[in-house]
């Protein structure tokens, strides 16, 4: 297939919208700052969507897997990894940064609306709704689908329970409740952080509240809307604005698979894989099969400057190549490049995987995050489209690149390079239960 673009048009379609937002302002032209806006506002949404239904499936597979007890004891294991940093800061006393970072957390998750006060006693935070666990509950697919959202005994759904772990591992190494929910109706929730060290003092003022609820795109509107025009400094970065929630999700999932893997290793890991990722990765596959060439390397570009990656892009007679320099989620794991210094390779489940697997690239030593791309390319590599398979070979230590690539239209499994079906146990023949 002939070259469909010159190296610059590929530089100017890897640009981040608040780049043309920059350009836009400097033009004076507004109208089109504020469609921007709209564009970046909603730039994470499909991350954080696909983040959200994986994280609730994987609760909801503990639960089938293990006796409530059992799933109950995991979830708080997961969750004493994941609150390791808040933990530190409360015990530190630094309650007003691990406060703002919990709110950071919730924020960011799609169609959340924050509302933030202040008592001598506490600082409370009314999600109205929450944008995960509620907004769940706001879709209907706790009462759809309750074998892998819902089905507790004590009637909390499947990703509020993962929300409840968090706070009581925080709670428990603490020693008193200073992180508590409380559920309302329609996917609203009231959550409360009491002040442990700090008690008849004020942590944030009035105006600090009112900003921390607001995304940056929101604080750029307020702006706009009292004619300040001055966003400049708010649009540099905020393809990577949401990493407080990217990076937390990440580092969740992350040790859901450790979990997997320590409880009954990976055969268990890949059949988890199969039951939780896969079918939420699944639901996008129409849509990108309907996207010209065009459409799709414009949409894949978004979706990795909101991935919290870096990269550049090229295009080859029948794929276009992402060198992610690092991939926003298992790169900068493997580098240890997390936000709140989260995750290290080494420490409690955060494993690398000994021996080699279908779900490993076939490769030994393999970090355990990135099973979940050897599982989207397989979940692709069956039938197409083939929009977004990752070369596990090409980051094969911390400081490499890794590839992406995303084949034009009309373009066979018979066509795709062997050597990435290869590395899932998969060849290039007609696509049946026999090549995976």
């Amino acid at each position: 297939m002939p070259r469909q673009y010159t190296d610059e048009q590929l530089a100017e379609i890897a640009r981040p919208f608040e780049a043309h937002a920059i350009d836009a302002l400097q033009a004076g032209d507004i109208i089109r700052v504020r469609e921007l806006l709209k564009e970046m506002a909603a730039g994470h949404l499909g991350l954080d969507a696909l983040s959200v239904h994986t994280l609730a499936r994987k609760i909801g597979k503990l639960r089938q897997d293990f006796t409530e007890e059992e799933a109950r004891a995991a979830l708080l294991r997961i969750s004493h990894e994941l609150m390791r940093t808040w933990i530190d800061q409360f015990r530190e006393g630094d309650e007003r940064d691990a406060i703002g970072a919990l709110v950071e957390v919730h924020k960011y998750q799609g169609g959340a609306q924050l509302h933030c006060s202040e008592t001598e006693d506490e600082v409370v935070v009314d999600l109205a709704p929450c944008g995960s666990g509620g907004r769940l509950e706001q879709q209907g697919v706790t009462k759809k689908y309750p074998q892998w959202y819902a089905g507790w005994s004590d009637g909390v759904s499947g990703y509020c329970q993962g929300c409840k772990a968090h706070q009581q591992a925080l709670n428990d190494a603490v020693g008193e409740p200073v992180w508590t929910t409380e559920k309302g109706a329609d996917g609203h929730c009231r959550m409360r952080f009491r002040k442990h060290r700090h008690q008849g003092q004020r942590l944030f003022s009035d105006t600090e509240l009112d900003q921390l609820a607001k995304t940056r795109v929101q604080q750029m509107q307020d702006k706009l809307d009292a004619g300040d025009h001055d966003i400049v400094p708010l649009l540099h970065g905020q393809r990577k604005e949401w990493k407080p929630w990217h990076d937390f999700a990440v580092c969740w999932l992350e040790f859901f698979y450790g979990n997997a893997l320590a409880t009954r290793g990976t055969d268990y890991l890949d059949e988890t894989l199969r039951a939780t990722y896969e079918p939420a990765f699944e639901i996008g596959l129409p849509r990108y099969a309907a996207m010209s060439d065009d459409e799709l390397v414009r949409e894949i570009a978004k979706t990795w400057n909101y991935h919290c990656a870096d990269f550049t892009l090229r295009e080859e007679d029948d794929r276009f190549v992402f060198v992610l320099d690092p991939c926003g989620s298992g790169g900068r794991l493997l580098r240890g490049e997390m936000w709140r210094d989260m995750f290290r390779y080494g420490q409690p489940l955060a494993p690398f995987i000994a021996l080699p697997h279908n779900i490993t690239f076939g490769r030994s030593e393999a970090p355990a995050y990135c099973t979940h791309c050897a599982a989207s390319n397989r979940a692709q590599l069956k039938a197409g489209p083939f929009f977004f398979v990752i070369d596990g070979h090409a980051q094969m230590k911390p400081g490499q690149a890794c590839r992406q690539f995303s084949y034009k239209k009309g373009i066979s499994r018979q066509q795709v390079d062997p050597a990435l079906l290869a590395q899932i146990g998969m060849h290039s023949g007609p696509a049946s239960n026999n090549n995976v």
